[in-house]
């Protein structure tokens, strides 16, 4: 497999596996590293084991990195750890709290419990994650239903606060 096929095999792993076992595996090999930046030296020693030799690898032209550089996605509304979502259904669609923590679960891989405030109102909710599972959850619902209703989940505009 060539090292563009790896990459995006490894973001495409990060955004929908649940990784919750290697988290832990890596808070253990962080505590062996005694400077700043020991995550990113982890993961940097990994992709060389992974890829070998990157000389001749030109990141700058891969395909996936400028899509992910100029789409990057912006979570406005984050307080405390946690952004929070949108989601284009709510009691109207018959949709409850338990609901919605279900679908986040079995559609993302994380822990309920991690799932903040829930506000559910007549058309939408909001729903609060924490911020380094955010984006994983929101593509985890990309062409999703629920209750055969299509969904949409957004990243929360932040409240304007009259000035």
């Amino acid at each position: 497999m060539n090292q563009e096929k790896k990459l995006e095999k490894i973001l495409d792993r990060a955004l929908t596996e649940d990784l919750e076992d290697y988290t832990k595996l890596l808070k253990v090999l962080k505590k062996r590293l005694p400077f700043f930046g020991g995550t990113k030296r982890i993961a940097a020693a990994l992709l060389k084991e992974v890829l070998g030799d990157i000389s001749r690898l030109d990141v700058e032209s891969l395909g996936f990195m400028n899509k992910t550089e100029t789409g990057k996605i912006i979570f406005e509304d984050v307080k405390d750890g946690r952004a929070r979502l949108f989601i284009n259904i709510g009691k109207n669609q018959n949709i409850s709290t338990g609901d919605l923590i279900r679908e986040v679960v079995r559609r993302s891989g994380i822990d309920g419990k991690s799932i903040g405030k829930i506000d559910i109102h007549a058309t939408y909710a909001f729903f609060e994650v924490p911020e380094q599972y955010a984006e994983l959850v929101l593509h985890s619902f990309d062409n999703a239903r629920i209750k055969g209703v299509p969904v949409v989940v957004e990243p929360a505009k932040r409240k304007n606060k009259s000035q």
